[in-house]
């Protein structure tokens, strides 16, 4: 097993950012994993990947110093939250590195991280896809569950995204 080092990711690293999304956006499951094409994010412009890199996110590097994996965090409060809460977006991770922990520790990563911030964040969620059963089940493991709200896949509305969460203890 290849090691790897998790880190929060810099705003300067948009460049890396961009292709480690690009490259995802290409993997085979993207299309049950992630709400946006390849086509329509190569084309997008530096300021766009710029903006996304100020996000907080969360890489994985192998020894080599190449990024392995990536999921970003969003912060949701405001009135229109019933609590405090963050929203991972993004979870990726380049399919040699698959099934040997890393995502489980990026997303401790992440999920920690909201759990330390001031504005007491009080649950985690994210949206995951009906026919994506693998991520579903790995996110079970990590204490994430359905809450019974769900939507539209914005790529294909006749599919459905289901909306898991973690709160906090």
């Amino acid at each position: 097993m290849t090691n790897y080092a998790i880190r929060a990711s810099r705003p300067d690293e948009w460049r890396a950012q961009r292709a480690l999304r690009l490259e995802a956006l290409k993997d085979p499951v993207s299309a049950v994993a992630f709400v946006s094409t390849y086509e329509t994010e190569a084309g997008f412009p530096d300021e766009m990947w710029q903006e996304r890199a100020r996000a907080q996110s969360f890489i994985a590097e192998n020894e080599a110093g190449e990024r392995v994996a990536n999921v970003a965090v969003l912060v949701e409060t405001g009135e229109e939250y019933v609590v405090p809460q963050t929203h991972l977006v993004g979870v990726y991770v380049r399919p040699e590195f698959r099934g040997g922990g890393l995502a489980s520790d990026l997303l401790e990563a992440a999920v920690a991280w909201s759990w330390a911030l001031p504005e007491k964040v009080r649950r985690v969620r994210l949206w995951v896809h009906e026919d994506n059963h693998r991520a579903q089940a790995f996110y079970k493991r990590l204490g994430f569950v359905r809450t019974g709200r769900t939507m539209a896949f914005p790529l294909d509305e006749s599919r459905t995204e289901y909306e898991m969460a973690l709160d906090r203890a």
